[in-house]
C-alpha cells in the first residue's frame, strides 16, 4: 500500500473524530519575506527513531503547506518511503516508534474546538515500514465510549513482535490492555479504575505504578513486586493545591525493583531511587548544589537510565553508563564546539541517533555506528539556514534593584561598536528558563539588526525552589522588575539606545512583555505578545475545567494583587503600540485571552494589531503560519525600532 492510499484509510477511520472539528475557514492572505522564510521554515526532520536492528530510521517532517508525514529511511539501500500522511488543518502525526523491525506505531493528533473549550484527541495507527498493512487501532474496540487519548503505549514488550501494552480510556478513568498490532485484538491486563490518569510499567511487561487524580488530590499506587497480580499499595498522595510537593515518578531501574523519581534535596530538584524490595529505602542518585536536575536520559531496548541532565549556562550530562560516556566523548571530539545529544539507541547497542548543534548552528542529525566509530549524516535540521552566519549567544549577569545577580543571555548583531535597537525577550512558562542553544526567534531578530536580551528572571525554573519562589504570576512584581532591570543594563552598558527598546514574548513571555510596558510605559516603543496571557485570573478559572486544574489555578493565584498584575485590567496604562498573535487551536493559553484583550484595546482606543491563525496551536509550528508571523512581527518592529 502506498503512502497516499494509507493516508486515505486514516482519513476514513478518523471521519467521526474530525466531524466534530471546526469547519474549514477561509484564511486571510499570508505574508512572507526572505528573512522570515529562512528562519520560519519547518525543520527537515524530527521525532527520529531507530528500528530495533538499527537499519531503518523513521522520522516526521512537515510539508510546506502544513500537513505532517511520517517516512522511513532504509540506511542499507538509501530508499525513502512515506508511510503515513497527516491531513492539513485536520490531524497531525505527533510521534512514531518501532514495535519491531517491520512494524511502526504512530500517534495521530487533532484539536477539537467548541464554543467554550478546545481539547486534543489522539488515535493510534500501526503500519509496516514499507507503508503496507496500515490499521487504526483501539478506536473500533471502544466505539461506544467517547475517549480523548488512545495513543498511550505503556510497554513496548521487546521480544514480542505482535503486541504492546496500551492505556485504554474508560468513561471515568482508564485501564491497560494488551493489543495485537496487526489485528487490533485486545485483552485486559489491568481493569478500568476510576480517576486513573496514567499507568507505568517496569519495561518488562508488568504494570507497576498508576496515578489517580480527583478534583482535590493526587495519589500514586505501586506494586512492590514485579508480578502482574501483586497487590497495589499507597505510594504517595498530595493535595493538588500543595505546590511544595515535588514528588514525581519517572520509571524503573534495570533491576525492576528500584523506582526512579524526582524530589527536592536541599532546595533543588534531585534524582532519587526507591528500593521497593527493601522497605522502600531511598537513595540519592544525583543532585547539584547550584541548579536543579533537569531530566534523565533513558535509552535502548528496556529504556535503561544512562544519564541525568542539568543546565548551567547550557545543557550538560552526568553519565551513569561508562560506555555512553565514552561514546559521547568520542562524538564531542569529532564534532568540536557542538552540543551533542544522543537520543536513541538500537537494541544491539551498536547504532545511535545523534543531534549536534550550537547557538550559531541550528544542528545536524546523524546515525553513529559505535562499532565502526563512524557517523552517517542524515539531515541538516534547518536546510533553509545553510550557509547563513548566525550570532553567538553570550551568558551574562546583571544586577537587579535589590542587588540580586540575574542570569541572562545577550545576542547582538555582527558589526562595529555602537548602540543598537534592542528587544527584551522574556521566556515563557514562567516555570521554564533560557539556555545556550540555537533559538530561531533570537537569531531572526539579530539578523534584523536588533540586540536581544533573554533574562532568567526570578520565577524561572532550574535554579532551585528559592529562585522560583511563588512563580511569575503570584510574584509578578519581582519577575517584571527583573526584566525591566535588564533594559537598564542594556542602556548602561552602551548596548542599546534608551529610546529604541521593544518587548517581545511568547506565552508567559507575552504576559511579561505587556506588564513590562504597563509598569514603565515610557520605556518601550512597542510590545509584541504571541499566544500571551492577558488575563491571568480568567486563565486560573478556565484551568479548573480540566483534570488537575486546581493545581494550575493555585499556581496562577488570585486576589487584588493579581488584578494589578493583569494586562486586561490595566489597558489604560499602556501607551506603546501592541501586536497580538494567537492560534485558535491553542490548548495552553486559550485564544480568548488575546481576543478579549484586543476588544479592550479597541475600546480604550489604543494602537494595536491582532493576527489570528485559524488552525494553529500554541507553538504556531505550521510553516505557512510561522513565516507569516515572523514577517508581520518584523514589519511591526521595523516601524518602531527602524529597519536594519
Amino acid at each position: 500500500m502506498s503512502g497516499e492510499s494509507g493516508r486515505v484509510k486514516v482519513c476514513v477511520a478518523l471521519a467521526l473524530l474530525l466531524s466534530m472539528a471546526t469547519a474549514l475557514a477561509k484564511e486571510p492572505e499570508l505574508k512572507s519575506s526572505p528573512l522570515a522564510q529562512a528562519f520560519g521554515s519547518a525543520p527537515a526532520m524530527w521525532g527520529a527513531r531507530l528500528s530495533p536492528d538499527g537499519s531503518k530510521i523513521s522520522f516526521i517532517r512537515r510539508q510546506p503547506l502544513g500537513p505532517t508525514r511520517a517516512a522511513v529511511l532504509d540506511t542499507t539501500t538509501g530508499a525513502l518511503k512515506v508511510v503515513v500522511d497527516g491531513e492539513r488543518d485536520q490531524f497531525d502525526i505527533s510521534w512514531c516508534d518501532w514495535a519491531s523491525d517491520e512494524r511502526l506505531l504512530c500517534g495521530l493528533r487533532s484539536v477539537i474546538v467548541e464554543p467554550l473549550i478546545a481539547y486534543p484527541l489522539t488515535r493510534l495507527v500501526a503500519v509496516n515500514s514499507d507503508g503496507s498493512a496500515m490499521k487504526v487501532l483501539v478506536a473500533q474496540r471502544i466505539r461506544e465510549t467517547f475517549t480523548q487519548f488512545q495513543d498511550r503505549v505503556i510497554d513496548w514488550l521487546p521480544g514480542d513482535n505482535r503486541h504492546v501494552l496500551i492505556q485504554v480510556p474508560a468513561t471515568e478513568g482508564s485501564g491497560v490492555q494488551r493489543i495485537d498490532i496487526y489485528t487490533g485484538d485486545m485483552s485486559v491486563e489491568e481493569r478500568d479504575r476510576d480517576t486513573t490518569l496514567a499507568w507505568t510499567s517496569d519495561g518488562h511487561g508488568v504494570t507497576r505504578l498508576y496515578q489517580s487524580v480527583t478534583s482535590s488530590e493526587e495519589r500514586w499506587y505501586v506494586r512492590e513486586k514485579a508480578e502482574q497480580h501483586a497487590e497495589w499499595s499507597d505510594l504517595h498522595r498530595a493535595k493538588l493545591e500543595d505546590l511544595a510537593d515535588a514528588f514525581s515518578p519517572i520509571g524503573f531501574t534495570d533491576n525492576r525493583n528500584e523506582l526512579l523519581y524526582y524530589d527536592q534535596h536541599e532546595g533543588r530538584r534531585a534524582l532519587f531511587a526507591m528500593d521497593l524490595a527493601n522497605g522502600r529505602k531511598t537513595r540519592l542518585v544525583y543532585s547539584r548544589p547550584d541548579v536543579d536536575v533537569d531530566s534523565v536520559l533513558s535509552l535502548g531496548k528496556f529504556h535503561r537510565l544512562v544519564a541525568a541532565s542539568y543546565i548551567t549556562d547550557r545543557l550538560r550530562l552526568e553519565f551513569f553508563d561508562p560506555r555512553l560516556a565514552d561514546i559521547h566523548g568520542r562524538l564531542s571530539t569529532a564534532l568540536p564546539g557542538k552540543q551533542i545529544a544522543i537520543f536513541d539507541e538500537n537494541w544491539t547497542q551498536r547504532y545511535y541517533l545523534v543531534y549536534a548543534g550550537s547557538d550559531q548552528d541550528p544542528g545536524t542529525y546523524y546515525r553513529f555506528d559505535a562499532e565502526k566509530n563512524q557517523l552517517m549524516l542524515l539531515s541538516l535540521a534547518y536546510p533553509s539556514l545553510k550557509g547563513r552566519e548566525l550570532s553567538p549567544m553570550r551568558e551574562i549577569k546583571y544586577t537587579a534593584k535589590d542587588g540580586t545577580a540575574i542570569p541572562a543571555y545577550l545576542t547582538v548583531p555582527a558589526g562595529g561598536p555602537g548602540r543598537k535597537p534592542a528587544i527584551l525577550l522574556p521566556h515563557g512558562g514562567p516555570s521554564s528558563r533560557d539556555y545556550w542553544s540555537y533559538d530561531f526567534l533570537v537569531q531572526y531578530f539579530v539578523a534584523s539588526g536588533y540586540a536581544v536580551l533573554q533574562s532568567n528572571y526570578r520565577g524561572s525554573e532550574g535554579y532551585g525552589a528559592e529562585w522560583q519562589g511563588a512563580g511569575g504570576f503570584r510574584n509578578w512584581h519581582v519577575a517584571i522588575s527583573d526584566i525591566l532591570d535588564g533594559a537598564d543594563y542594556l542602556v548602561k552598558e552602551g548596548i542599546a539606545d534608551a529610546d529604541h527598546v521593544c518587548a517581545v514574548g511568547w506565552s508567559y513571555g507575552g504576559y511579561a512583555s505587556l506588564m513590562s510596558a504597563i509598569e514603565e510605559p515610557k520605556r518601550f516603543r512597542c510590545v509584541v505578545s504571541i499566544a500571551g496571557v492577558t488575563d491571568p485570573l480568567a486563565l486560573g478559572v478556565s484551568s479548573k475545567r480540566y483534570i488537575g486544574g486546581r493545581a494550575a489555578a493555585e499556581f496562577i493565584g488570585a486576589g487584588d494583587d493579581l488584578k494589578n498584575g493583569s494586562p486586561i485590567k490595566r489597558v489604560a496604562d499602556l501607551s506603546a503600540p501592541v501586536l497580538l498573535a494567537h492560534g485558535r487551536h491553542d490548548l495552553a493559553v486559550p485564544f480568548a485571552q488575546s481576543e478579549s484583550f484586543s476588544r479592550s484595546l479597541s475600546r480604550a482606543r489604543k494602537d494595536y494589531e491582532f493576527i489570528e491563525y485559524e488552525f494553529a496551536e500554541h507553538s504556531i509550528e505550521e510553516e505557512r503560519y510561522r513565516i507569516d508571523l515572523l514577517t508581520r512581527v518584523g514589519d511591526f518592529l521595523g516601524r518602531y525600532l527602524g529597519a536594519h
